[in-house]
């Protein structure tokens, strides 16, 4: 059983492993491109942008783990957290790829309410983070 396990999970890590190695790349490659405090500049911690983020969050497919490495490099720039835990916080909950299974499953409308529940909820942490953020350094 155990040997089952950590066979699926190191299968699992290696299918993963070239996409997290772009990710590392592109990471340090926006790293060295984009100065210090020029995406504060540029994404302002808004509702709108808030929303946004939410949004790419929940179209993006993929593991979350690929877009940890940039996102930091992001927040290492000047992204603000509630954008990055927007982000996140949509990614996680709901993908592209669900789609087809979860209306297969459970019908078109139980998909478009959790999405619009996924999508409420990113803005709402994300909301919250903006203003733990002014009580807490992250």
């Amino acid at each position: 059983m155990i040997a089952n396990i950590l066979n699926l999970t190191l299968t699992n890590f290696f299918n993963i492993l070239p996409i997290l190695v772009i990710a590392v790349i592109a990471s340090q490659f926006a790293n060295s491109f984009i100065p210090k405090g020029k995406i504060k500049n540029i994404v302002k911690e808004d509702t709108k942008n808030i929303a946004k983020a939410s949004a790419i969050g929940i179209a993006t497919p993929g593991p979350l783990l690929v877009f940890l490495p940039f996102l930091r490099t992001l927040r290492n720039k000047g992204l603000p957290i509630s954008i990055v835990v927007a982000f996140m916080t949509g990614q996680a909950l709901i993908g592209p790829m669900r789609l087809f299974l979860e209306v297969g499953y459970f019908g078109i409308m139980f998909f478009v309410y959790r999405v619009i529940i996924a999508f409420l909820t990113a803005i709402g942490i994300a909301i919250c983070f903006k203003f733990l953020g002014k009580v807490i350094k992250f």
